[in-house]
């Protein structure tokens, strides 16, 4: 029986390398209240990759599900909210790019600050989660570039590029 987990293994010289190459996905959750941009972000287990540094909600596609239901489902598991629309706005296939990941990043807006729970995460998976202002995304250290990609997709980068 074929294993339905992303495997890694750590080289002689202690480089460590996944399987094959992986699908992730990445989700930019906003919301403006009162004239002021927010977005949805965690902060990573300690014994997490990048532990304890911020992330939006992020991670491999299963086996069994499209790039927009793996989004959906780890906004459900990392913030404990259920996104109406969904944008596809970015995909990231560099090989430099975290892990040799193929990313497909998507975009929501909500209507109000949601309350945040990790309820549907694995244990140790968040440590912390809350809405960010974004003018202070700049203050916080980042896994996988996120706080750049936010920026970037604020600025309009991303318009019209898929």
């Amino acid at each position: 029986m074929m294993s339905i987990e992303n495997r890694k293994f750590e080289t002689k010289c202690g480089r460590v390398i996944w399987e094959s190459r992986s699908v992730a996905v990445c989700a930019h959750v906003y919301a403006e209240v009162d004239g002021v941009t927010y977005v949805a972000v965690l902060r990573r287990g300690e014994k997490m990759d990048n532990g304890g540094l911020w992330c939006m909600p992020c991670g491999y596609l299963d086996w069994d599900e499209s790039a927009e239901q793996g989004a959906r489902r780890e906004v459900m598991e990392e913030l404990g909210i259920e996104l109406g629309g969904l944008e596809l706005i970015r995909i990231d296939d560099s090989p430099e790019a975290f892990k040799q990941n193929i990313t497909f990043a998507y975009r929501a807006w909500v209507d109000e600050l949601l309350e945040l729970h990790c309820d549907g995460a694995a244990v140790g998976e968040v440590q912390d989660l809350k809405w960010m202002k974004v003018s202070e995304v700049e203050e916080h250290e980042w896994a996988f570039e996120h706080g750049v990609m936010i920026q970037r997709d604020l600025m309009g980068e991303f318009e019209g590029r898929i």
